[in-house]
């Protein structure tokens, strides 16, 4: 829609309508009820889950309303160049700073990227190793994946980055053997946000990466299905986390909390998971762990049934089971140590420069560092200079938007 269509006005939450249309919630992705911010009001209960959110008042386009004008008069009228200054932070980048204060990384991500890529590579390798040899009835070499993981814990010493940013970089598409690697990387990367020590470290980076054993004796058949599964082919799939802890239980030096997770990384504080409906406080820190970097590495990766989503789309589906599925603190902890653009994101400013998020700012997540790739003429910048945006010197310039470095045809690896 032309924007000399547009006629914007904000409007209190208590005199909204069915069949107006709410151009703009005013909050980030993270701080509304609904999938995307614009939405036309179809039900009493839209307007409810608004008042549930604390959204006081609104944008809407009167139009593109079906119905009256609204009850009361608009609050105000709304300048055009000020629509996109309107949403209000989310409730994590609110907390007070100092609960997580950013530790100087040692050295800068694109000195670490190289070698947390070859770290990354040869753990793969590894977890390629032991998902053929479970499913061939053989051991896991438990010895190996623990030097892969004491390898990945020090390179998230070195820059915690710099693991997690190359979940964005990937380009290959052996999710069966990378998605136990990447959960591995994202349960490491949240020992650290929680200054966890090195032993914690290792059994939770342990656990994540052997987490999925058990889906070696679920037939390749039903794991790759693009279809809808029956109801007995979804009961083989929910027993892989008892066969896993199985397979890890006949083995030696296996940490006691691996196997735990391993087995209860499906479970959730509802009860709602599986196998053994663990609820509430049953569940440990580090079986939650596994199970948010499960969700979000399953949501954000390509799969044979579906496209990947986009790093804070997945954040926002996660957003909705606070409280459901997940405990709201330990949510709100994840999407700190990620931030709401992780690092390999690909953003546009509203100076219309485009570039890729370098480095978390975990004091003020939605500012992170940027190394812009085009200007805001489009062109490509071939200086390797990165914008802080917490920096007063960049205060003018915010994140607008989220692009989708494939349909740009860009290699994000090669500004790193």
């Amino acid at each position: 829609m032309n924007d000399e269509n547009v006629e914007l006005v904000k409007v209190r939450t208590n005199d909204l309508n069915v069949g107006m249309f709410v151009h703009d919630v005013g909050r980030r992705w993270i701080g509304h009820p609904w999938p995307k911010k614009s939405k036309l009001i179809t039900s009493e209960s839209d307007i409810k889950q608004l008042k549930r959110y604390g959204i006081r008042e609104v944008t809407v386009d009167l139009n593109r309303n079906r119905s009256r004008k609204p009850r009361a008069e608009a609050v105000e009228e709304i300048p055009e160049d000020g629509r996109e200054t309107m949403e209000e932070l989310p409730d994590v980048e609110s907390k007070p700073a100092e609960l997580f204060k950013q530790p100087l990384e040692l050295i800068p991500i694109e000195d670490e990227i190289p070698r947390a890529r070859e770290v990354y590579f040869t753990a793969l390798e590894t977890a390629r190793e032991f998902t053929i040899a479970a499913r061939a009835g053989r051991q896991v070499n438990v010895a190996k994946v623990r030097e892969n993981i004491e390898e990945l814990i020090d390179s998230a010493f070195r820059n915690r980055d710099a693991a997690l940013a190359i979940l964005k970089l990937k380009s290959y598409d052996e999710y069966i053997f990378t998605h136990s690697l990447n959960v591995a990387v994202l349960a490491i990367g949240m020992g650290f946000h929680l200054k966890l020590n090195r032993a914690d470290i290792l059994s939770l980076g342990m656990g994540a990466m052997l987490h999925d054993l058990g889906k070696t004796g679920v037939p390749l058949s039903i794991l790759n299905k693009k279809g809808r599964l029956t109801d007995e082919e979804y009961n083989t799939i929910k027993h892989h986390p008892v066969i896993g802890a199985r397979l890890l239980e006949k083995q030696q030096e296996v940490p006691p909390q691996t196997i735990d997770m391993t087995r209860h990384h499906h479970e959730r504080i509802d009860g709602s998971g599986y196998p053994d409906g663990l609820s509430g406080d049953e569940l440990s820190s580090m079986m939650t762990i596994t199970g948010l970097s499960d969700v979000y590495d399953a949501l954000s990766s390509d799969r044979i049934y579906h496209k990947g989503l986009l790093p804070h789309e997945a954040l926002k589906i996660i957003f909705t089971l606070r409280d459901k599925q997940f405990n709201r603190q330990w949510i709100e902890r994840f999407v700190q140590c990620l931030g709401i653009y992780p690092a390999g994101t690909l953003i546009q400013l509203n100076s219309g420069e485009i570039g890729v998020v370098s480095s978390v700012n975990r004091g003020m997540l939605l500012r992170p560092v940027i190394r812009p790739i085009f200007n805001r003429f489009g062109q490509r910048v071939i200086d390797k200079d990165f914008l802080d945006l917490q920096d007063s010197k960049y205060l003018d310039r915010n994140i607008i938007d989220v692009l989708d470095p494939k349909e740009l045809k860009l290699d994000l690896s090669a500004y790193f």
